[in-house]
């Protein structure tokens, strides 16, 4: 594919798009052992920013500044002890925090941890409320750490301030919206979000997740399709669990078309936000699913029918680089009103493919030598040769459609729409 030309971006695209990247978020860093870095990479979100920087979209893309979210705002979430633990890291030496980070599941912490949370909380709300107010049609928040996993009480799963519960809180205190709509397509379920909206009927949180009869993480029967929401909040929380890995481009196609779209025109939010992992994608050491860019695009552009468009896109999992910044890419061409496979960049025939693994990472993970696979620290070890067949985008599995079916039969009771 040969680049477009600036000129041909500035004539097709549309200019009210925003984006939220700072590279002060790099500071959150894993203390532990620099020879294996976490797969909550500081890199993640500058190979974003680098290939939509390449690709020329921030040219035509407004940044949103960034500023540190404040207590008041955090706690409208968070129990006052969560703030007073982050609050407490910035004064401990490292061999505290790595005890500290120890009482935590998957979490690591160091003096900037703090500071990167805020900042990434704070960025994603100015965004939210850029596009609530109409300065802005849509966007992405570039942000670190992530915040699906993070519970009102406690930070978990890399994730340490709930980033999307904090700005929908502040947005409905403002009165910038009064219902919104989360659909969280990162490979693993957002405990977090629900928990905090789940007695909550202004809310609509619909995670697609990989679930594995509970025993992928965070390994809780609380991302089952049987937890719909409780008083007020019943029905308002749909759980889409995919049984096993390999959830593909139609698996989720499906579920868009036959539940996450009719349920969304049904409840009609003020405004849609996406917990936009992409730790789903092809090529993820840890989702081992089968998503591809077009795929992500797809969803993206489906999702700018609802709430007059009115759509943030905010970043959380994905641990392959070139993975998460392809699907990224992908993601912002139609928030753009660009066409999906627009040749922005020149890309290898690597949008469809997997990737390898070899056999000494594999047995170094196996055997304990290694805390994290390598694979998220490399650019991508793709095999053309393996592409993904185009059924893949337009059919479902059977145990894909079987899971939305059911999940459709649950959730009757609780949206006309589906009868």
């Amino acid at each position: 594919m040969s680049v477009v030309s600036k000129e041909v971006l500035l004539k097709s695209a549309t200019t009210k798009v925003g984006y939220v990247y700072d590279v002060r978020m790099k500071y959150h860093q894993d203390l532990e052992d620099p020879q294996d870095p976490h797969p909550e990479d500081p890199r993640r979100i500058f190979w974003i920013y680098n290939i939509l920087k390449q690709a020329g979209c921030l040219d035509i893309m407004k940044s949103v500044e960034v500023t540190p979210v404040s207590d008041n705002k955090i706690l409208q979430v968070h129990t006052q002890a969560h703030l007073d633990m982050l609050k407490d890291t910035e004064l401990m030496e490292k061999a505290t925090l790595l005890v500290t980070q120890k009482k935590f599941d998957s979490v690591f912490l160091c003096k900037e941890s703090q500071y990167c949370a805020r900042m990434s909380s704070g960025g994603l709300l100015a965004l939210c409320k850029e596009v609530a107010a109409g300065r802005l049609n849509n966007g992405l928040a570039i942000i670190r750490p992530p915040g699906h996993h993070a519970c009102s009480n406690v930070p978990m799963g890399f994730c340490l301030l709930n980033n999307i519960a904090i700005a929908i809180r502040d947005l409905q205190q403002h009165k910038l919206v009064r219902k919104v709509m989360v659909v969280d397509w990162d490979v693993h379920h957002g405990n977090g979000i629900q928990e905090i909206f789940y007695s909550d009927d202004t809310v609509l949180y619909v995670s697609l997740h990989r679930y594995d009869s509970g025993e992928f993480y965070p390994s809780s029967p609380d991302g089952n399709m049987d937890m719909v929401g409780k008083g007020k909040g019943a029905g308002y929380n749909i759980n889409i669990p995919w049984v096993t890995s390999g959830a593909s481009d139609g698996d989720y196609i499906y579920a868009f078309k036959k539940l996450v779209l009719p349920v969304a025109a049904e409840f009609a939010p003020d405004m849609v936000i996406v917990a936009a992992g992409f730790d789903a994608a092809i090529c993820d050491p840890i989702g081992e699913c089968d998503v591809s860019p077009r795929g992500y695009a797809c969803m993206t552009s489906m999702l700018q029918d609802i709430a007059n468009g009115k759509l943030v896109l905010s970043l959380e999992g994905g641990y392959n680089l070139d993975a998460i910044a392809n699907s990224a890419l992908a993601c912002v061409k139609p928030l753009l009103n660009i066409k999906w496979d627009a040749g922005l960049v020149p890309q290898p025939a690597t949008y469809f493919a997997y990737a390898t693994i070899s056999e000494e990472e594999v047995n170094g993970v196996k055997t304990g030598k290694l805390r994290y696979s390598t694979t998220w620290n490399t650019p991508g070890r793709w095999d053309p040769a393996k592409e993904v067949p185009e059924c893949y985008f337009s059919h479902p599995s059977e145990l894909g459609k079987e899971v939305v079916d059911q999940v459709i039969n649950v959730h009757k009771a609780y949206w006309p729409t589906l009868r």
